[in-house]
């Protein structure tokens, strides 16, 4: 087999810079992502210009391209995609942000968020991104929203299975029988073809990390879609979404597996380029961030700026409970939640929000002790950290889910801490976990995921 070299990204997220003032409700709604908002389009160039100058043989773009569908931020993104295919080829795919599924896009003005911003309707990103995978497409399948799934040749023995998801018209992302039936006799020409099939779709066909993190974002019925992909022949899927990086197998109950490869978003922590290289031995995937973007005139120092970014998140939240109920019930708002219905509980939440900024382990050793929980920290471990404040530990392994790379790996007093600290909330009632925290988060402080990995 010819080697082919190829890169993917996803979640670059456009936001058009004229959608917003600044003011306050810009400020609210950039501090309650994980990504950027009026950074984006700089990231963006500073990425396409690394791809320009890479060896990749094509790029491949998994899905949510604009940040919520706004006709604006298309244009802008689609341009900058046409520059960048004067170097590479580029083929990409549409998600729910692309044409704005919540039916509203927004600016924000001043105190003020704005409802009018024109979008692009799901019947219109076909052809509006004609250029980069159906003009090319070997097949095509239109969908009932008018969007559509391609295949294309990408190397000498590569083809690419580039897969809309939006919805399989049974209520979640996925595909319609009518889909499944495409995609099975498009797996069944390449055999014939004689053709290795990437597949690259935008939600996750596994719960990544723990179903309690990603299994929300998924495909709906993910094991039966995962089943009927593997089952055609389907061995490597690339995908977005959750912001997230991962790597997980599924097995069939015929037998047959399916590698799922989930791409962090380009415009927030880490700003990942995943190079991946087809060699007889399997796929070679090699992430290469984003170092540097000029914004607002000044080069910014990317990856300590974005996850920083990615934490304040944290701490805005947190912070807003130390100001006022109404600031915290404002920041949680922000983030799409349903702010006043947390006022009853602030009398925990501003204890906790005191604690999160001033405490270290020791601290939280003596606060755990004092109301019961201390037998869930390990002495020798609380020594070994007693200095350290309680943040740092939150920010760490806040960046592990993003990164894929835990900052507990090989280090047995860092993951006693933290699965103590889990073991000890699984026991408030209070929180209602009903799902295995201690489980999750040991997936997330040793994930170690894209060290030479082939797949």
């Amino acid at each position: 087999m010819k080697e082919t070299k190829l890169a993917f990204i996803a979640d670059t997220h456009h936001f058009s810079k004229t959608l917003a003032d600044g003011g306050r409700q810009y400020q609210l709604r950039s501090g309650s992502d994980q990504k950027c908002l009026m950074e984006t389009g700089d990231i963006i160039d500073a990425a396409f210009e690394m791809l320009k100058n890479s060896d990749c043989d094509a790029v491949l773009i998994a899905g949510d391209v604009s940040d919520d569908g706004e006709r604006v931020s298309h244009e802008e993104f689609r341009e900058k995609v046409r520059e960048l295919q004067k170097s590479k080829p580029v083929y990409l795919i549409t998600a729910t942000h692309d044409w704005c599924s919540d039916d509203k896009p927004r600016r924000y003005i001043g105190n003020a968020v704005l409802w009018d911003v024109p979008v692009l309707d799901h019947t219109e990103l076909r052809d509006f991104y004609y250029e980069f995978g159906p003009k090319q497409a070997l097949s095509e399948f239109r969908t009932h929203l008018g969007v559509c799934s391609f295949t294309v040749d990408i190397g000498p023995d590569v083809r690419l299975l580039a897969l809309n998801d939006d919805q399989s018209g049974m209520g979640g992302a996925g595909f319609s029988e009518e889909h499944f039936q495409w995609i099975e006799a498009q797996m069944a020409k390449a055999k014939e073809d004689g053709k290795l099939v990437i597949g690259m779709q935008h939600h996750p066909i596994i719960a990544h990390i723990h179903p309690m993190l990603t299994g929300g974002s998924c495909v709906k019925d993910r094991e039966m879609v995962a089943s009927r992909l593997a089952d055609a022949g389907l061995r490597y899927m690339f995908e977005g979404h959750t912001h997230m990086q991962a790597i997980d197998s599924f097995t069939s109950p015929n037998g047959n597996t399916i590698t799922s490869v989930n791409v962090g978003s380009l415009v927030g922590y880490p700003a990942p380029i995943f190079y991946v290289t087809v060699k007889d031995d399997g796929l070679h995937i090699e992430e290469e961030r984003v170092q540097k973007f000029t914004f607002e005139g000044k080069e910014i120092d990317a990856q300590p700026y974005l996850a920083k970014h990615a934490t304040d998140l944290l701490d805005r939240l947190v912070e807003g409970a130390l100001i006022s109920k109404d600031e915290f019930a404002d920041r949680l708002s922000a983030m799409g939640l349903k702010g006043n219905d947390f006022k009853n509980l602030y009398f925990i939440v501003y204890p906790f929000a005191k604690l999160y900024f001033s405490a270290n382990v020791g601290t939280l050793a003596r606060v755990m002790r004092c109301v019961g929980l201390g037998r869930f920290l390990d002495p020798a471990a609380v020594a070994q950290y007693r200095n350290k404040p309680f943040r740092d530990f939150v920010h760490e392994t806040w960046l592990s889910i993003l990164d894929g790379r835990g900052k507990g790996v090989g280090d047995e007093a860092y993951q006693k801490l933290v699965l103590g600290v889990a073991d000890a909330l699984v026991q408030i009632r209070s929180c209602k976990l009903t799902l295995d925290l201690r489980q999750a988060l040991r997936s997330v402080i040793t994930a170690d995921y894209f060290d030479d990995a082939v797949i």
